[in-house]
């Protein structure tokens, strides 16, 4: 099954948005609460909310990328495809990106 994200967004924010909202609708889809998402996560409630109805532009990479994983999620180009682990990929960005700041 594949969830379409977005069809033409023309900002990042506008993508961030959509993410949050779509996200939204798979948890409930799936019959999942946030509470449940920050169980499986550790990811902080007010996080979880917020990239829900479109304020999550500070989201750490990482839970991005866990958020995800929570909903057996990845994100490619467009679309949401169940049934894939991306964890390991957001922990590559993070070593990279520290390493960059140095």
């Amino acid at each position: 099954m594949i969830y379409h994200i977005m069809e033409r967004q023309e900002t990042v924010f506008d993508m961030i948005v959509t993410l949050g909202m779509r996200f939204k609708e798979y948890r409930k889809a799936l019959g999942l609460s946030q509470q449940d998402i920050h169980r499986k996560t550790g990811v902080a409630l007010s996080t979880i909310s917020l990239f829900e109805n479109g304020k999550g532009q500070g989201l750490s990479l990482s839970h991005f990328f866990l958020l995800l994983e929570a909903l057996d999620l990845e994100i490619e180009p467009n679309v949401f495809i169940p049934n894939a682990s991306r964890s390991d990929l957001a922990g590559q960005w993070e070593k990279q990106n520290k390493s960059s700041k140095k």
